[in-house]
């Protein structure tokens, strides 16, 4: 009985093997041509299909992504605050830029709207920012919002 199961568990291995060769090769048998020295080739055909892929990445010098210039005196020039602006991608790109509420702070940022940009795996925007804060503006807090776009071509 026991040479039985043997017998069975080798028979179950080769037909699994058998089974294995074929599913996961193509095999092509070039026979050599020539005179005494005997010469084959074949081509393999390498295929892939790329996703086109962007990624922003924006870093500022505050949490939550924010740049705080804390309590500021009207007439107040800041210091610069750099927001860090970074885009991968495998397409020309545009990036724009869209403030909202700058003019009671008087925020002022240096990137311009940039189009057909190159294709990168890491292209660095340093954006500038810095409040001049106008003396026409009521005591209290105030919030400006900064957006970046970037669109593929």
């Amino acid at each position: 009985m026991k040479r039985i199961f043997i017998i069975l568990a080798l028979v179950a291995i080769a037909l699994f093997m058998g089974a294995v060769t074929y599913a996961t090769a193509d095999t092509a048998i070039v026979t050599g041509v020539g005179g005494a020295s005997k010469t084959a080739s074949d081509t393999v055909t390498v295929k892939a299909t790329i996703n086109p892929k962007l990624t922003l990445t924006v870093v500022t010098p505050a949490a939550s992504q924010t740049v705080d210039f804390g309590t500021l005196d009207p007439g107040t020039v800041t210091a610069a605050q750099t927001v860090n602006v970074t885009v991968q991608s495998n397409k020309t790109y545009n990036i724009t830029k869209t403030t909202t509420g700058a003019a009671p702070i008087g925020l002022a940022t240096s990137l311009a709207n940039s189009t057909n940009n190159a294709r990168t795996a890491g292209q660095l925007y340093a954006d500038s920012y810095q409040l001049t804060v106008p003396w026409t503006t009521d005591p209290g807090s105030y919030t400006a919002t900064v957006q970046y776009t970037v669109i593929q071509n």
